[in-house]
């Protein structure tokens, strides 16, 4: 069985809630989040960006996959995706994702190469889109949400022919910079100690393109 694997990041969407600026072009402590989430994927084949845009991402040094379909969220970046890129999974992490939960992705990589299935993390015995492994074998249940204009990462998973292995994460912190407040906050924190607390509802998960 292929389990060649890529990373990819999500950066397709507008970042309205950052006044407009790139989030994954922004700083902290020194390097951009794109060097921080790419340097946290460096256990897989190769790293892509997915883009609703090509500029202003063009001067990233690697692959750049535009949207197919516009609109869709990270559901439609992530389809774009898997169609796209000739690996068999993608590791995908959101582009505003730092500090990095490097044990987290080393855990969905590793479940991912030993079993070939989708993997996600699970907390409160739910399972939360992002970052996640997602396998071409997710295709037809995309797609059929795409037609459906349900662009939910949470229906997918819970699609009948989705059969995929989990990674607890309920003790592990998860944070995402939304908002110009949040990013003033990650500034001050200079020990990189996440004060914005773990967001494992799935609307952060959601909007975090």
């Amino acid at each position: 069985m292929d389990r060649s694997v890529a990373g990819y990041i999500l950066a397709g969407g507008k970042n309205t809630r950052m006044g407009g600026r790139k989030k994954l072009l922004l700083d902290y402590k020194g390097k951009s989040f794109y060097e921080w989430l790419k340097e946290s994927l460096r256990d897989t084949g190769a790293v892509y960006v997915s883009v609703e845009g090509r500029a202003p991402y063009e001067c990233l040094d690697t692959g750049l996959i535009s949207d197919i379909y516009k609109d869709a969220g990270p559901l439609g970046g992530i389809l774009s995706g898997l169609k796209m890129c000739m690996e068999e999974a993608l590791l995908v992490v959101p582009c505003d994702m730092v500090p990095v939960p490097e044990g987290l992705l080393k855990a969905l990589l590793d479940t991912y190469r030993r079993t070939g299935r989708p993997v996600c993390p699970s907390a409160g015995g739910r399972p939360l889109p992002l970052p996640a492994v997602y396998v071409k074998g997710m295709l037809p249940a995309a797609e059929a949400l795409i037609g459906e204009g349900d662009y939910r990462l949470s229906r997918l998973w819970n699609a009948p022919c989705v059969q995929y292995e989990t990674v607890a994460a309920d003790t592990i912190s998860v944070a995402n910079v939304n908002t110009s407040e949040d990013y003033a906050m990650l500034e001050e924190d200079k020990d990189g100690h996440t004060r914005r607390g773990t967001k494992h509802s799935e609307k952060p998960c959601e909007e975090n393109r």
